[in-house]
């Protein structure tokens, strides 16, 4: 085995652990996102959505606007799984 290979594998075995929880995350945030934006047009009053600081989003658009955050983030875990693949495989010799 080479050195090249030895440094490879120990950079890529470390990406493999940032990118896994980063992944996990991702997952979750994008589920909390669905649940907080159904709770919120339910009639909880503790989750607040705003645009800007200052101005609250409508009640009515609480869903809409979580399931394209959550959309938005189910996107980015696609991307960081498939780098979550391409570490797995350099890690296999």
């Amino acid at each position: 085995m080479t050195f090249i290979k030895i440094i490879q594998g120990f950079f890529c075995s470390l990406a493999l652990l940032v990118l896994s929880i980063l992944y996990t995350g991702l997952i979750f945030s994008a589920l909390l996102s669905i649940v907080a934006g159904i709770l919120r047009t339910f009639g909880l009053k503790q989750i607040q959505m705003s645009v800007w600081k200052g101005v609250e989003l409508p009640i009515a658009f609480s869903i809409p606007l979580a399931l394209l955050f959550s959309l938005l983030l189910f996107f980015c875990s696609m991307y960081i799984k498939r780098s979550i693949q391409f570490c797995y495989s350099k890690l296999k010799f």
